[in-house]
């Protein structure tokens, strides 16, 4: 059964997207992906020709969530990026680390299928032009400290998945999930809990396709630089308290429950850190 009108805006939004380029299926078959011959010497010139290609097709260089009516141009520059990921690996396999280039390729298809080919998440994103304006700043000097602390320990090691290369990793991207958790929650943004929550969960999935590594397992969050990282027993409180007072309805199993927001705040929690 079809809830929404016909003249519903998703509609249109969801037909222009068809039109972006596909993301080539990747395959550990390289042989299969045909070959581009790119200059395997010159990664630097060949990664900045691809994020100038992207940045031209998103028409923009922040780093800051795009606002509803540009996260569909923001996925056809995201899968322009992963094609470019796939397409070094192909040429280039001799040069960089296999896993070097895998960990890249699924990192970046984890944001496009999480993203971009979610309708659920798009739909809600739609709701979020304001509290996206209120916390850009703030939100994108979270990202530039993060990108800054993974370039480092990517530019100093070929070997992603060695244990203080893992450990640091995972410490940023725990960073900035903190990071960008207060720009939405602790601030005066405007910001109501769902637009927050719906960013949030933007922010997560685009840290795990920067790290794409588990960092559930063995991970000593508390010997970070700095300190623990994770959200603080005080925020988490906040978070759950701030919403206390208001509840949702959800279905389950035929069934219509009514959740108390401050539940929410913590399935919000175990799912998204």
């Amino acid at each position: 059964m079809n809830n929404y009108e016909d003249t519903d805006p998703t509609d249109t939004k969801k037909s222009e997207y068809q039109e972006f380029e596909p993301v080539t299926i990747y395959s550990k078959n390289l042989d299969n992906i045909t070959a581009k011959n790119i200059n395997c010497d010159d990664f630097s010139s060949y990664a900045v020709d691809c994020r100038i290609d992207a940045a031209l097709i998103y028409n923009s260089t922040r780093r800051t969530p795009p606002s509803p009516a540009k996260i569909y141009h923001w996925c056809r520059a995201i899968k322009h990026l992963t094609n470019c990921a796939i397409d070094w690996n192909a040429d280039c396999k001799v040069v960089t680390d296999t896993l070097f280039n895998e960990e890249s390729i699924k990192g970046h298809m984890h944001v496009v299928n999480s993203i971009c080919d979610d309708e659920w998440f798009l739909i809600r994103y739609s709701d979020t032009e304001e509290c996206i304006h209120n916390t850009a700043d703030a939100w994108e000097n979270c990202y530039f400290i993060f990108k800054h602390a993974i370039e480092d320990e990517k530019n100093t090691s070929y070997e992603w998945t060695h244990y203080e290369v893992h450990f640091n990793l995972c410490c940023a991207r725990a960073s900035f999930r903190r990071c960008t958790l207060e720009s939405l929650f602790a601030f005066n943004t405007g910001c109501n809990y769902y637009q927050s929550s719906i960013l949030q969960k933007y922010s997560v999935i685009v840290s795990e396709g920067d790290v794409y590594q588990d960092c559930d397992r063995d991970m000593m969050y508390k010997n970070c630089p700095g300190g623990d990282p994770r959200p603080s027993v005080t925020r988490l409180s906040h978070l759950m308290n701030s919403s206390r007072r208001t509840s949702a309805t959800v279905g389950w199993h035929g069934h219509c429950l009514r959740i108390p927001m401050f539940v929410q705040a913590i399935f919000f929690l175990l799912i998204y850190f």
